[in-house]
């Protein structure tokens, strides 16, 4: 099952706040396609046979870098335009929670607002089924409201700093509910707002942990700070 971007402003599950129409429980039905060839996966460290399987961490501090100003007349951003990295996973009391990031990769600044479409996918490329939750709270914490980000061009690479001009999105499950070897995640299919066209990922983060969720998921808007914050 694919499911696409969600806006906060609808009272129905939408993709996109005000930008874009919700898809059907069943199928994406994003903005008209645009011309690009999906981004290459990520690429992340092997892991030794000797050595055992990462673990996620514990959920750090949440950091907060600077929302740049949206100047007049800018667009919102296209698929053809982003990259996305799966960039850690933290864990507590049985329940994990996934930070993705989101990177303008082209010469032209653009903004993005709302939630994304997001799809686990099995080692065949099948979607796997979840049960998907757009919201702003989670066990992790509450996300910001929805608000137009500006991806800023030429900004730093994944992994660099500053992350200034950046968005960021996170995946809250758990991973104690049910047996993931049955059904593993071995890649993602994520959608901008208001985009048809996905960008892919591997199911794995840049530091080594596999995505690994039981059932549902809560799915939190793109922000300007890695992880949700308390209070």
């Amino acid at each position: 099952m694919r499911n696409g971007r969600f806006g906060l402003s609808t009272g129905v599950v939408a993709i996109i706040v005000a930008a874009c129409s919700p898809p059907p429980p069943t199928a994406v039905k994003p903005s008209p396609t645009i011309s690009s060839s999906p981004v290459a996966p990520v690429s992340s460290p092997t892991v030794s046979p000797s050595e055992p399987p990462p673990t996620p961490s514990a959920i750090p501090t949440p950091t907060v870098y600077s929302r740049l100003p949206v100047p007049a007349g800018t667009l919102r951003c296209q698929t053809a335009q982003l990259e996305v990295a799966f960039v850690g996973v933290g864990a507590a009391a049985g329940n994990v929670e996934g930070t993705f990031e989101l990177r303008n990769k082209s010469a032209a600044p653009c903004w993005v607002y709302g939630f994304v479409g997001f799809q686990t996918l099995d080692g065949n490329g099948r979607p796997i089924p979840r049960t998907l939750v757009w919201t702003t709270d989670s066990f992790f914490g509450r996300s910001d409201p929805a608000s137009r980000i500006l991806l800023a061009a030429d900004t730093a690479r994944f992994g660099s700093e500053p992350r200034t001009g950046h968005a960021f999105f996170n995946v809250a499950g758990n991973d104690v509910l049910c047996d993931s070897n049955q059904a593993p995640v071995v890649s993602l299919e994520i959608w901008p707002p208001d985009e048809r066209q996905a960008l892919m990922v591997v199911a794995k983060s840049l530091d080594g942990v596999g995505f690994v969720f039981c059932g549902g998921i809560e799915l939190n808007p793109l922000q300007v700070r890695p992880q949700p914050g308390f209070g």
